[in-house]
């Protein structure tokens, strides 16, 4: 073989999907490439094709296909000075996918569980960071295309990371979240609540009109009803995520559900005429006898902690007869 065939630059394209180059070799690929924008689209082209080979590579079927360009390409003997260009057996392939062989690449899946009592904090396969309420379940679907998020249980704050070639998705209480690259917080319970802190959001529902939504809006929806936009302190929607909840003129029922799923532990009422109370504030979740006193302090209740770590409420009697 010449010195001219050693640095024939499709040989080197080939080289270059199975091994490192010397210098010699990549200074004549890359003065090739730079020759004309033709030689740049093979080198692309070629690559393209060899990373769809890749990612497939467990198939059967495209293990067959990669041996028989492998072999049409000399890569697998010594070359010959009749062998064909890489780029031709890549062809083939190409052509062979598109006219019937189907290759299916098994999307990435992965399971995410909170602690019962504590949340997790997460970072996906694509980046995209989460945190995850006590006791919450997230799992994960990536393909090449498409990245499916379903949050099965608890709350969950998203920080996605920008792929505008995957659209990212969450699936949760009957509704399709879609977003490209944003911040949001999704909370659940007796009513879906969806808070966009930065970016761009779609909330789709079967039946029901989708509703985009923009920083500094939430999407409320009950269980099974069309929901719709409002303004609001997105930012204090996720205040959970740093070990507070800020409550605004809620009930008292709403105000122990929204403590129980931040918390993990559970906050009851020991008499349903305490729902009717209103209470805003911002408690910091961290100790619950600490939650406990500050509920005291600001309505006629009375705060207990059991020996599992939950907080009962009940009516503080004494304050009634006052009252």
């Amino acid at each position: 073989m010449t010195p001219d065939q050693d640095l024939d630059p499709r040989r080197l394209m080939a080289a270059s999907l199975t091994r490192d180059l010397t210098a010699a070799e990549q200074a004549a690929l890359d003065a090739w490439s730079t020759a004309s924008a033709e030689a740049r689209e093979e080198i692309a082209r070629t690559r393209e094709v060899w990373l769809a080979m890749g990612l497939a590579a467990d198939e059967p079927t495209v293990r067959v296909l990669r041996r028989d360009v492998r072999r049409q390409a000399r890569l697998d003997r010594p070359a010959t000075p009749d062998r064909r260009p890489l780029i031709a057996g890549l062809t083939l392939l190409a052509a062979a996918l598109v006219v019937g062989v189907v290759v299916k690449v098994q999307p990435q899946v992965d399971t995410y569980a909170a602690p019962a009592h504590a949340p997790a904090r997460l970072t996906l396969a694509d980046g995209s960071h989460v945190v995850l309420s006590p006791g919450g379940r997230l799992t994960t679907r990536f393909k090449a295309r498409a990245r499916d998020v379903s949050l099965d249980a608890g709350d969950a704050f998203f920080e996605v990371a920008h792929d505008k070639t995957r659209p990212f998705e969450v699936a949760t209480s009957g509704r399709t979240l879609t977003v490209l690259g944003t911040r949001f917080n999704v909370a659940g319970g007796g009513r879906l609540t969806v808070s966009l802190v930065e970016g761009s959001l779609r909330v789709s529902q079967p039946g029901a009109a989708s509703v985009v939504l923009r920083p500094g809006q939430r999407y409320v929806g009950a269980a099974g009803v069309g929901g719709g936009a409002q303004a609001g302190d997105v930012k204090a929607d996720a205040a959970w995520t740093e070990g507070r909840v800020v409550l605004v003129d809620v009930s008292l029922s709403e105000a122990a559900e929204r403590l129980s799923r931040a918390s993990g532990r559970k906050v009851a009422l020991t008499d349903p005429a305490l729902a009717r109370l209103r209470l805003s504030g911002s408690l910091d979740i961290g100790r619950m006898d600490d939650v406990g006193a500050a509920m005291e302090a600001l309505l006629p209740v009375r705060a207990r902690l059991t020996p599992s770590g939950d907080l009962n409420l009940s009516p503080n009697e004494r304050s009634s007869r006052h009252g």
